[in-house]
């Protein structure tokens, strides 16, 4: 019972991140509401499987941004192609379609460069490779982009996949390169020329030593000004306290950290991540937990926050969660934390998976948590079911920056999931700007072949339409991962789909496409 009820909490707070925004389907539709043509459905069928989400990034010289679509095909072959919406014909059409040698584990996309543009990176043991689309008679290319090393050393990859190990890191607009090693940071800093100059910081990677294993993991990083002078510093979370090595004048990073206080309880960890000094996993009986789930600007005022989950537990099936707020300080021009949270959001039930939303783009955040009850006839019924119900609740700011007790809006969801094969469906819950007026709308699947918006109305008292507009469309049985961005640059966010595991073999090798109009 106490393995599977850490599953099921384990699997709510990590599995759900799409699933907040689903909370505004509160409002009551009519079955009688009209069918409306929200999208333009685009059908792109590959020669092999698709096996992760799409990726939208803008590396082509021609208008708009490009798929890059990653799977395998019938002989395992590890794919990437790249695709481009043509607004002439109407259509994606293909650019590239490219064989992942065995050697490559990752590949990521940078910032958008000087010339507006980002770049495609694919990641081996000791090389950074850079994609040269083709040009004129010239075919595309990879070229070596920096000889690197890192703690990822096998010369044959079990997996290919998306990795964030490309970021501008020193604000000069061009691609660094950011990697963990065993007993240090590795960074690639770009400068004005092009070159990249190596620098190590400090930073050593988490160590587990299990009976018979020996297991290494990165150390979460932070990115944010933390001294208040326009460059972006690095960030680790220690025990009680925030390392902070600063981004001097030369765009480098301090070797030596500034020391930031915060509460003693506060970890950089979850606790299921945490041992005893037996070796021991913690024990469930008495759990007074911290952990910071982000830090960033929560309330519009320029300086870094800090967002914690705070778990209280006297028993495997009693546990509360609430998630508390540290709102950064200047103090003689120096960053501070108080010891007493600014603001939280606190629940009888279990709350999970915080998610950050701007609805209006007005720099404060809207939170997005979702809520439900762990009990013994709560782990039968989700057996006997096969699937898990959820409050998920949407608080946001007063003018004081206080989140209130009660939520705006609560609604219960249903995740649907399968112990036997492993595979759970997510409905696709998304806040985004589909008509251009820059306010968030929210677009959500109802089924298998409905898809529903709801617009935001900035200019009258409620914040959105008391009506949803409904579009059919066959949607896969698991749309919660689906890519969204602007890829025609008409200003209205368009919505890009993919099939899995719970759908159709014959539809592993579909993408669906759908252009807001």
């Amino acid at each position: 019972m106490s393995h599977f009820f850490r599953h099921i909490l384990i699997f709510g707070s990590r599995s759900l991140t799409s699933l907040g925004l689903l909370s505004l389907g509160f409002l009551t539709f009519p079955a009688y509401a009209k069918y409306t043509d929200i999208f333009t459905q685009h059908q792109i069928d590959l020669s092999f499987n698709v096996n992760q989400p799409v990726l939208i990034a803008d590396i082509l010289p021609q208008a708009g941004a490009e798929l890059v679509v990653v799977g395998v095909d019938d002989k395992q072959q590890r794919m990437l192609a790249i695709y481009f919406f043509d607004t002439q014909s109407n259509t994606f059409i293909k650019q590239d379609k490219i064989n992942i040698a065995d050697n490559v584990f990752a590949y990521d996309v940078g910032e958008p460069q000087h010339d507006g543009l980002q770049r495609l990176y694919l990641l081996d043991k000791s090389m950074v490779h850079r994609y040269v689309p083709a040009h004129l008679s010239h075919e595309s290319a990879w070229v070596n982009g920096e000889t690197v090393s890192s703690m990822y050393l096998s010369d044959k990859a079990e997996s290919f996949r998306e990795m964030d190990f490309i970021q501008d890191l020193n604000n000069d607009g061009l691609d660094d390169i950011v990697l963990p090693h065993f007993e240090q940071l590795n960074l690639w800093l770009s400068d004005c020329c092009g070159a990249r100059h190596p620098q190590n910081l400090p930073i050593a990677a988490r160590i587990e030593i299990n009976q018979s294993s020996v297991s290494y993991d990165d150390q979460e990083l932070y990115f944010q000004d933390m001294d208040q002078d326009g460059k972006t510093d690095l960030v680790t979370v220690e025990q009680g306290q925030l390392s902070v090595f600063a981004q001097n004048d030369s765009m480098q990073f301090s070797l030596i950290p500034t020391k930031i206080k915060i509460d003693k309880s506060i970890y950089a960890v979850d606790w299921w991540d945490m041992k005893g000094p037996d070796g021991q996993e913690m024990d469930q009986s008495n759990i007074q937990h911290r952990v910071v789930r982000a830090i960033d600007d929560f309330n519009g005022d320029g300086i870094p926050d800090i967002a914690l989950q705070f778990t209280k537990s006297s028993g495997v099936l009693d546990k509360t969660i609430d998630f508390e707020f540290f709102y950064g300080a200047l103090k003689e021009g120096k960053l501070s934390y108080s010891e007493q949270a600014s603001t939280n959001i606190t629940s009888e039930d279990t709350l999970s998976n915080l998610t950050f939303l701007d609805r209006d783009m007005d720099g404060k955040q809207e939170v997005s948590v979702s809520s439900f009850d762990i009990g013994i006839s709560q782990i039968v019924g989700a057996l006997l079911s096969g699937s898990i119900d959820q409050d998920v609740l949407i608080f946001s700011m007063n003018e004081n920056n206080q989140f209130g007790k009660e939520p705006l809006v609560s609604q219960e969801v249903e995740i649907t999931f399968s112990l036997s094969s492993g595979t759970r469906g997510q409905p696709l819950v998304k806040m985004i700007d589909i008509n251009g007026d820059a306010v968030k709308d929210i677009v959500y699947s109802d089924g298998d072949d409905l898809i529903r918006t709801v617009l935001a109305t900035p200019d009258q008292k409620k914040p959105y339409a008391g009506r949803s507009l409904r579009q059919k469309i066959a949607m896969p049985k698991n749309p919660y991962d689906a890519a969204t961005e602007d890829l025609n640059g008409d200003g209205k966010t368009d919505v890009v789909l993919h099939h899995g595991s719970a759908d159709s073999p014959e539809l592993l090798k579909r993408v669906l496409v759908l252009i807001a109009n």
